[in-house]
């Protein structure tokens, strides 16, 4: 058993418990005993004094006091604080509580750790102030490693174990005796943190290298100022953190963007915290190795750029420069790989949708499967579908931990669907194009999806699509967008090296029309065959001599700019055949099949790939049906598995 770090909330019962200095002298000096007491024996000489604690007592005066692992108190024991004037209630292990095997196993780590020592046995024993057990009320305290744990005055009891002996009153506090060790569960960071817990290895060191110290000026207690008046401190607190634990993302804004190979993204999850119910997935270093391994070919990064918002804005040959790409795509692969590894159980809805109804053996022992969807600390929103089981998350072996469980993963089981989304390019919603490069006009057009024949045409998403024109009776309008997009509830989805089938979303023309009728035109028979006849197309019947109106057609192209690599940083582009569309109801064309993109646009902000569509009709086929009036829905990029 190593290392556990300390964290916020470590031992923080009161700001000056555990802040002890260096000498018992000022241990006692920040601290009054409290109430009286007839006892005339502290704590230690009651322990001591007792041939059945000498195993816990032998232990106690060889520990170190730690305020946290880097910040022993030399020369202040855990006798010295039992000795002293600070008011604590111990529940101390008799010798048969503890094999000679276990024993032994803390006199070793009095040489190597104490810090271990002190957090999973020491003060897993002691709690603040006097802790009587009488009367019939169940208690939670909290012990001086941070654990909560239930007393039970009436059996008495603490934390299911048996009191033997108990209000052993002394001047500085409560001896109760046990015959059993207090069970000492690790929160899951200090699970991580274990060295003794190797299967776990690649994780812990990526987690490590997150953690941070600082000084803690409001923990600390002052003393005098120095000859130059600056203060100093009886007692320095400082307090170790780690950034995985704050829902930070990338990207803070967008003034800031040069932040993009530095910035991390985190799970957003207190690990430390004991008041917490997660659910973790801790991959086991297979775990991680083989995730990693399927992420890899995601992310090939280029080492230049195309910056599309300063391209945008009139500006010519402006890159952005990746200096490493191999360290940005490891960066990139481990924040995939560990973002989305932690739920909080209280905001997991169960069947109805309804959160914070979840108690943690009902989640356990069927995985969570009536939940109505998974989400994660980061913010995912993970459902079960045809292809992949939300259940499937929880595949290791299971350990309870102080602040919920951890499942030791021998997969990383999450669904491309979260890893290499579809993109969804919402052209009427977002507006994602480049109005510079634009040969037309163009509006967001309204559309109610409750008309009962949009049922059988087809729904448009969000209510709303893109409506394009030319600038003149004859032109063909040209848009270009950019290929950044959402799928569904995972939002700001961004292409990836790999395969895509691309697929352009048409809308008829004819829901432009307010009628509520489908295919009921506004067309003005005397506008027959011309350009102006927007939403039908007006023909003779053969048979019957009347004029009929049908949807009109469209003929488009579309052309790809992405980064290929060129050594000039400049895109690549590809144009499709022409494509042709009926326009009779809401309908994906397919664009481009299996298109492999070499490079990824993964976290590099304002860079990214476009599509520009053209429509490609002469005045020829526009007689015959066809019109330069276009509706988009959106475009839509198909994740494919990649070989």
């Amino acid at each position: 058993m190593k290392n556990i770090n300390k964290y916020i909330g470590f031992l923080a019962i009161g700001a000056g418990l555990l802040t002890a200095t260096s000498c018992s002298d000022t241990w006692d000096e920040h601290y009054s005993g409290g109430e009286g007491s007839s006892a005339t024996q502290t704590l230690w000489e009651q322990i001591n004094a007792n041939p059945n604690l000498s195993k816990f007592a032998s232990i106690a005066e060889k520990v170190t006091y730690y305020k946290d692992e880097k910040s022993p108190q030399n020369g202040y024991t855990f006798k010295d604080m039992l000795s002293g004037t600070q008011l604590l209630t111990v529940w101390a292990p008799e010798n048969d509580a503890i094999s000679e095997e276990e024993y032994q196993k803390w006199l070793d780590l009095t040489e190597t750790n104490q810090f271990s020592v002190q957090q999973q046995f020491l003060g897993n024993c002691i709690s603040m102030w006097r802790n009587v057990a009488t009367g019939s009320v169940d208690t939670t305290l909290t012990m001086l490693n941070g654990k909560k744990m239930n007393f039970n005055k009436g059996v008495p009891s603490m934390q299911g174990v048996n009191l033997r002996e108990k209000n052993i009153a002394a001047v500085n506090g409560i001896l109760h005796t046990v015959g059993t060790e207090l069970p000492f569960n690790y929160n899951i960071y200090e699970y991580v943190k274990d060295e003794a817990n190797a299967e776990v290895s690649t994780f812990r060191k990526y987690i490590i290298k997150s953690d941070s110290t600082y000084f803690s000026e409001a923990n600390s207690i002052e003393g005098n100022p120095d000859a130059n008046g600056r203060p100093t401190y009886v007692d320095s607190v400082k307090i170790t953190t780690n950034t995985m634990f704050f829902g930070t993302k990338r990207f803070p804004s967008n003034s800031n963007i040069d932040q993009y190979l530095t910035y991390d993204e985190s799970f957003g999850a207190n690990l430390i915290g004991e008041d917490s119910a997660f659910v973790m997935v801790i991959p086991t270093d297979d775990a991680w190795n083989n995730a990693y391994t399927k992420l890899e070919k995601l992310y090939n990064y280029a080492p230049k750029y195309v910056d599309k918002e300063k391209a945008n804005q009139g500006t010519t040959n402006v890159f952005r420069e990746v200096s490493n790409p191999d360290s940005l795509k490891d960066k990139c692969i481990n924040m995939d790989i560990l973002s989305p590894l932690c739920f909080n159980l209280h905001i997991q809805p169960n069947a109805a949708g309804q959160k914070n109804r979840w108690q943690m053996k009902d989640f356990i022992n069927e995985k969570g499967a009536s939940a109505e969807y998974f989400i994660n600390t980061f913010g995912d929103t993970l459902r079960t579908d045809d292809t992949w089981d939300k259940t499937s998350l929880f595949n290791g072996k299971q350990k309870e931990m102080s602040n919920g469980i951890a499942f030791l993963a021998d997969e990383w089981a999450f669904p491309r669907k979260l890893y290499k989304p579809n993109l969804n390019v919402e052209i009427g919603y977002r507006s994602f194009h480049n109005t510079s490069k634009a040969t037309g006009s163009a509006s967001a057009y309204s559309f109610s999806n409750a008309r009962e024949w949009s049922d059988t045409t087809g729904h448009v998403s969000f209510d709303n699509f893109y409506y394009i024109y030319p600038q003149s009776a004859t032109g063909n309008p040209k848009f270009e967008f950019s290929l950044v997009g959402t799928d569904g509830e995972n939002v700001d989805s961004e292409v990836m090296s790999g395969k895509y089938d691309i697929y352009l979303v048409m809308v008829p023309n004819y829901y432009i029309t307010s009628n509520d009728t489908a295919i009921a035109f506004t067309a003005d028979p005397a506008l027959t065959n011309g350009p102006g006849d927007m939403t039908g197309h007006v023909v003779k019947n053969e048979e019957t001599g009347e004029l009929d109106t049908i949807p009109v057609k469209h003929k488009i192209v579309a052309t790809l700019s992405y980064n290929n690599g060129a050594a000039n940083g400049k895109d690549a582009t590809i144009t499709s055949s022409v494509i042709d569309y009926d326009g009779q109801k809401v309908d994906s064309l397919l664009l481009f099949e299996d298109f492999q993109f070499p490079y990824s646009y993964k976290n590099m902000l304002q860079c990214y790939p476009t599509i520009s569509i053209t429509t490609k009709t002469t005045s020829g086929e526009r007689k015959k049906g066809y019109s330069n009036y276009i509706c988009i829905d959106r475009i839509v990029l198909v994740s494919k598995e990649d070989e």
